[in-house]
């Protein structure tokens, strides 16, 4: 069984490594993907050895809670406290009178209690568990602070209390992960609003009457109500009421769409005003937007390897950070310092270290950039190839389905038997390529009907063979200039029937070529199809370069030479007959054109179509950029600011105080966000 939980208390990337941790060690539990970034939890278990309130059990344990919606308010009480305490603190150090250091105490000791409780909570489960994250600094700088200054007002060891700093320190941490959170919130809703839909409750039509039912009890054949603001849950049609539908986060399209009675409504989209009763077509588990949740799931749960190394990194981070710490304060008493000096370069080592940064830095990169693409009609399916975009030098592009409509016409034809409009009929029923699906129609409308035939297969790229019937290319003669393509049904090799089709160019197709060679790209036209029709399509759209009559099992080679001319190739396809090749290439694009969306094999998935091909490199590539820069300020600020938090460079006058310190460790993961969520603002198409 497969579940996704909704988590909340995760405060870093180590804390969905403790759940990770804490679940895998259980029996029963077959896959676990924790996602920091979604607040939520993907997992596989088998019922017979653990249930899924046991798994909820385990993960509140650690300190976490599974949870229907957001909550939070809480913490933003404790946030107002702790400030308020901490200015107080401030002002009696300025305005002291007899007496105000036992105030100062008491309102430390206050923040520190319900302030650092998170901390407390999230190191001690870290802790437990093997990890050691941002929790277990912010612990341990806060609680020295304290302790330091509690024993220096009762005299136990030398120095002036200042309780001003444990309390700056879990204000200012806190103020930044709440505004990490709530920037996070806002970037990634459509996912969470997406990955939570089968979670949600529907308002279900019976005998009349309104009932909430969870929408994954939905069945086919039920009547379901749909009021302004609602995600449709399940895939339908309307019997009642009219609405304006927006199916952008599906296609792409900005424009709202009328729905009213007759029309099909796709699970995934959101109705803006109106009212709909919609038949459910579906179930929710085979609705289009559960399959696009599959896939955004699979997405998430796949790490890019540059984020895989500095998971490594952040594993060891905070051992380092607490080596750092205790050399520094051992190395300062060396060279002299006074107690107080000692502790304070120490705490500020500890708390201006900031493993989040480092942590937050891949993934909530690549969530922004699956978000934003779904909203512009584009699957991300493979996180790892948005490392691969800016890498590329060429593109490859399959012809029929993908540049052109794929919607093949007979515009003529030969009957040489009686018996040939029934068998090509019955033949091509056994193949989803374009061209067989408009010879059936083509032969359906002319009173066709389907009849035994035995031994039927297709040859991929050949045609269709049943006994001693084939049809497949008509190769023996010149095609006039309005003929694509011409089929021919043959018996024993003798001719039964010719068909000459013909498609039309995407009206796109030449815009989006030229895009890629403003891109600086290559661009190659690969095709099945004779020299003369290639020809003519690659001189139309405007290719460098074209190869034709080239077979689907030939295609994957063509690829693979190129990249041994050490090209890096794109390839983008309909997924129909040129699936080896996209699997070949370093990055691969299907357009899906009707075919089931769990089936395609691309790395990106262009939902509404190859005009969002020029987009999808602009917005991969802008991601990797983003990447790249977080990774860099997250190393950079760790490199200088742990330096100087330590007191290296003391004697020119420039140091830092614990608290102006955990202020800067708040920043520096405020930083990555602010940076990351500029995603948003860019790749517009």
């Amino acid at each position: 069984m497969r579940r996704t939980l909704k988590v909340e208390g995760m405060t870093c990337v180590n804390c969905a490594r403790t759940i990770d941790i804490a679940l895998k060690k259980r029996e029963g539990v077959k896959k676990v993907d924790v996602s920091f970034e979604l607040g939520r939890v993907r997992i596989e278990f088998d019922e017979s050895k653990i249930s899924e309130e046991e798994i909820t059990r385990v993960i509140e344990q650690l300190g976490y809670r599974v949870v229907e919606e957001q909550e939070g308010g809480g913490e933003m009480y404790i946030l107002l406290l702790s400030g308020l305490s901490a200015l107080l603190i401030m002002g009696l150090m300025f305005r002291p009178f007899e007496g105000s250091v036992y105030i100062q105490l008491a309102l430390s000791t206050l923040v520190q209690a319900l302030g650092g409780w998170t901390f407390y909570k999230g190191a001690y489960n870290s802790l437990r568990n093997g990890v050691a994250g941002m929790d277990v600094l912010v612990a341990l700088g806060t609680t020295g602070a304290y302790l330091y200054s509690l024993l220096s007002l009762f005299g136990i060891i030398p120095g002036t209390p200042f309780f001003e700093t444990n309390a700056f320190l879990i204000t200012f941490v806190k103020a930044g992960r709440l505004i990490e959170d709530r920037a996070k919130r806002k970037a990634l809703k459509l996912l969470k609003d997406m990955l939570t839909l089968q979670h949600s409750e529907v308002t279900v039509i019976e005998n009349g009457e309104e009932l909430k039912r969870n929408v994954r009890e939905l069945r086919k054949g039920e009547l379901i109500l749909c009021r302004p603001g609602d995600m449709v849950p399940v895939d339908g049609v309307v019997i009642g009421g009219k609405g304006y539908v927006s199916e952008a986060v599906l296609t792409g399209e900005p424009e709202p769409i009328l729905k009213e009675p007759g029309s099909r409504v796709i699970s995934g989209s959101l109705l803006e005003s109106g009212m709909l009763k919609i038949w459910v077509e579906a179930s929710y588990e085979d609705s289009y937007v559960s399959k696009i949740n599959r896939m955004i799931e699979e997405a998430l749960s796949e790490k890019p390897k540059i984020q895989k190394l500095a998971d490594r990194v952040s594993h060891y981070f905070v051992q380092t950070v607490v080596l750092i710490s205790a050399l520094t304060f051992l190395s300062w008493i060396k060279l002299g310092a006074n107690f107080e000096q000692a502790v304070q370069f120490a705490l500020a080592v500890l708390v201006i270290s900031c493993p989040c940064a480092l942590g937050i830095a891949t993934p909530l990169a690549v969530a922004v950039g699956i978000s934003k693409a779904l909203t512009r009609g584009i699957l991300i399916k493979r996180p790892s190839t948005l490392e691969v975009f800016p890498k590329i030098n060429m593109v490859v592009f399959d012809k029929t389905g993908t540049l052109t409509e794929g919607r093949f016409q007979v515009v003529r034809y030969e009957l040489r038997s009686s018996e040939a409009l029934d068998v090509v009929y019955t033949m091509e029923g056994y193949s989803n390529h374009p061209i067989a699906k408009a010879i059936r129609d083509f032969a359906k409308k002319q009173g066709a009907r389907a009849i035994e035939l035995d031994g039927c297969k297709e040859l991929l790229g050949r045609g269709i063979v049943c006994g001693e019937y084939f049809i497949g290319e008509y190769e023996e003669e010149a095609l006039p200039e309005d003929v694509w393509k011409a089929v021919a049904l043959k018996r024993n090799g003798e001719i039964l029937a010719v068909f000459y089709l013909k498609d039309t160019l995407r009206q796109e197709a030449k815009l989006v070529v030229g895009e890629m060679k403003k891109l600086g790209l290559k661009t190659v036209l690969l095709s099945g199809d004779r020299t003369k029709t290639t020809k003519f399509v690659a001189k139309e759209l405007g290719f460098d370069s074209f190869m034709a009559e080239v077979k689907p099992e030939e295609k994957r080679r063509v690829v693979a030479s190129l990249q041994e001319e050490g090209f890096k190739v794109a390839m983008v396809g309909d997924g129909v007959n040129d699936a080896p090749a996209l699997a070949q290439a370093d990055l691969s694009f299907a357009v899906p054109h009707g075919v089931d969306i769990t089936k395609q094999v691309g790395d990106v998935v262009l939902l509404s179509g190859i005009g969002k091909l020029p987009e999808s490199f602009r917005l991969g590539e802008s991601v990797s950029n983003k990447i790249r820069q977080n990774l860099a300020w997250a190393f950079v600020y760790n490199v200088v600011g742990i330096p100087v938090a330590a007191g290296l460079f003391y004697k020119f006058g420039v140091y830092l105080k614990p608290e102006l310190a955990g202020l800067m460790m708040a920043l520096s993961s405020v930083s990555v966000v602010a940076n990351t969520l500029l995603l948003w603002k860019g790749s517009k198409g």
